[in-house]
């Protein structure tokens, strides 16, 4: 599944749309779409993995999920799932999740938690870690309620740069290796981003290596209630129990 940083990039590649009329829209999706049809395209944010197109009339929210993909120009010899058609050119999404916001998206959105957003709140992130006290910091860090768009790469990657056993209980971690680990999530976060504008490739410390950067042995265990896999050092990355 896709993860903040890859979602900000391809916003970022839409942008020759903002301001644009849309010509036509639609797909196989169960959205319809009839109302986009004929409006100006306002603006284009991220929340999280969240892609929100903004036009007058309402917002789209536009999901991937685990195998969607979106094109610019392009088009697959499948059904598009959602599309959007300018005069200058066309956003075709495959296996994308569409919908209509309910509301405007500043009363569905809180960015505080948007890892790459410049409103991210380490403070009220600090305040929901510790309503989360009794859980594994390996399970809040996937909450999007509070880490918005984090995801299992970055969950593994950035455990092991602070330091902290993906399974330990969030509130028998010391305050310091908290503070630790959010300014971690954040680092990593914005620089995936830039390596991928830059059309580079990330390169792993612990995630699917059978040794971790610090040459330490990786373990790899699936968790039983969401069966993601997770990836650790036994050795660099302590157990608070």
């Amino acid at each position: 599944m896709p993860e903040g940083p890859s979602i900000l990039h391809i916003r970022n590649q839409l942008l020759p749309f903002k301001n644009r009329v849309v010509k036509k829209a639609g797909g196989y999706g169960p959205m319809p779409a009839g109302w986009i049809n004929g409006k100006k395209l306002l603006d284009i944010k991220t929340w999280g993995k969240h892609l929100l197109l903004l036009f007058a009339n309402g917002t789209v929210r536009v999901h991937l999920g685990l195998f969607g993909d979106i094109l610019i120009n392009e088009r697959k010899k499948v059904n598009r799932s959602f599309f959007l058609e300018f005069t200058n050119g066309e956003i075709n999404g495959y296996v994308v999740r569409a919908e209509k916001l309910k509301a405007p998206v500043t009363q569905v959105y809180d960015w505080r938690t948007d890892i790459l957003s410049k409103d991210f709140d380490m403070v009220y992130v600090k305040k929901l870690l510790k309503m989360q006290s009794g859980k594994t910091i390996g399970d809040v860090l996937m909450d999007q309620q509070i880490f918005t768009g984090a995801g299992n790469i970055i969950r593994n990657e950035v455990l092991y740069l602070a330091g902290i056993h993906p399974q330990s209980i969030v509130g028998k971690i010391p305050a310091a290796k908290i503070t630790k680990l959010i300014k971690e999530t954040v680092k990593y976060a914005k620089h995936w981003y830039e390596i991928i504008e830059r059309n580079k490739h990330l390169h792993f410390s612990v995630y699917r290596r059978q040794y971790a950067a610090d040459g330490s042995e990786v373990t790899m265990k699936i968790l039983s209630r969401s069966k993601r896999k997770i990836f650790f050092s036994e050795y660099r990355q302590r157990l608070y129990e």
